[in-house]
């Protein structure tokens, strides 16, 4: 009997819009946000955290480690399936993978926030 994989450590890019439209509204001002900035392009930005997040360094599965880069990734530009639930399916068919352990990224930063 052939099994099929199981990815149990799989990350997701979390789209621009995720904090700010599913946070309580109280902390929306607080929520994580985009923006871009000079030579790194977009990152998420923390309130009460001093690094950004760039997302070329969140968005680097299946790439080169030489071709990694934060040198102005727009979110546009990164794999849809790292947000995208359709063409998540798409590249899991693609890869024989059955299921995932999905993480977030930046999620996973704020664990380290003093508020927390």
């Amino acid at each position: 009997m052939l099994k099929t994989p199981i990815s149990a450590d799989s990350h997701i890019t979390e789209p621009p819009n995720c904090y700010i439209d599913y946070i309580d509204p109280k902390f929306r001002e607080r929520a994580p946000k985009v923006a871009t900035l000079p030579k790194i392009g977009d990152a998420f930005l923390i309130d009460g955290m001093q690094a950004n997040v760039p997302l070329g360094l969140v968005a680097a599965a299946g790439k080169e480690p030489s071709k990694i880069t934060t040198d102005g990734v727009k979110f546009e530009e990164l794999w849809r399936s790292g947000w995208d639930p359709k063409y998540r399916v798409a590249d899991q068919e693609k890869d024989g993978v059955g299921a995932e352990i999905i993480y977030p990224t930046v999620g996973m930063l704020i664990c380290n926030h003093a508020d927390f």
